[in-house]
């Protein structure tokens, strides 16, 4: 695991990037952030924006784990800036470039939280929840999905959790892997208190409730 005191020099160093091109966006300077934007991605992962985009969520992550784990410079680089770039081009009122970056950029922070610690960092913590909510009305991919029922059940939000598990159901029936990682969800939540439960909008009986659906999914 990569040092907490890293986590957030990097994210000192990423933000006075984001200053920059924000200040662009300011003075309706687009192409140059853009420009600016494709710089920092060369510089930070090796690769220009438009082969990054040319990558599906999966192959990306693949790129950007060498060993398996994620090389967390390069990752959370490309992360910020596909999100930034994603707002520019909402700018410009290309909003399908825009969501393809939204998401890739969501993937990728999703992805280095199950190993680092990056919701400590406020700005990342924000870029998440940002990225959730931009694509709200969407239907994110099925390999984005999976990371965000990890990620809210990391935090706490169970029923939010339980909303995405059983949405990646409906779309992937029949997946024995996602039925096992649903009656794992369900164990781990049959240990918590009943207080924390409830700050997660959840309840003992729902956790039942839950299980019974698996059952009829898994039939």
């Amino acid at each position: 695991m990569v040092n907490r005191d890293y986590i957030l020099r990097l994210a000192e160093k990423l933000g006075r990037t984001l200053a920059i091109v924000l200040r662009l966006r300011e003075y309706n300077q687009q192409e140059e952030a853009l420009l600016r934007v494709d710089e920092e991605l060369l510089r930070a992962t090796g690769l220009t924006s438009s082969f990054l985009n040319s990558l599906s969520e999966e192959t990306l992550i693949q790129v950007l784990s060498p060993l398996g784990r994620p090389n967390v410079d390069a990752a959370l680089w490309a992360a910020v800036l596909l999100k930034a770039e994603g707002e520019i081009y909402q700018d410009i009122g290309n909003t399908t470039e825009s969501y393809y970056r939204a998401v890739k950029a969501l993937h990728l922070l999703l992805y280095v939280h199950q190993y680092e610690p990056i919701e400590e960092v406020e700005i990342l913590r924000e870029d998440i929840q940002m990225l959730i909510h931009t694509l709200d009305e969407y239907t994110l991919p099925v390999s984005t999905r999976q990371l965000l029922f990890r990620y809210q059940e990391h935090l706490g939000f169970y029923a939010q959790a339980e909303d995405t598990l059983f949405e990646l159901l409906e779309d992937t029936p029949g997946d024995k892997a996602l039925l096992q990682q649903g009656r794992d969800f369900y164990q781990r939540l049959s240990i918590r208190s009943a207080p924390d439960l409830a700050a997660g909008n959840f309840s003992p009986e729902e956790i039942q409730e839950g299980l019974e659906q698996l059952t009829r999914f898994s039939n």
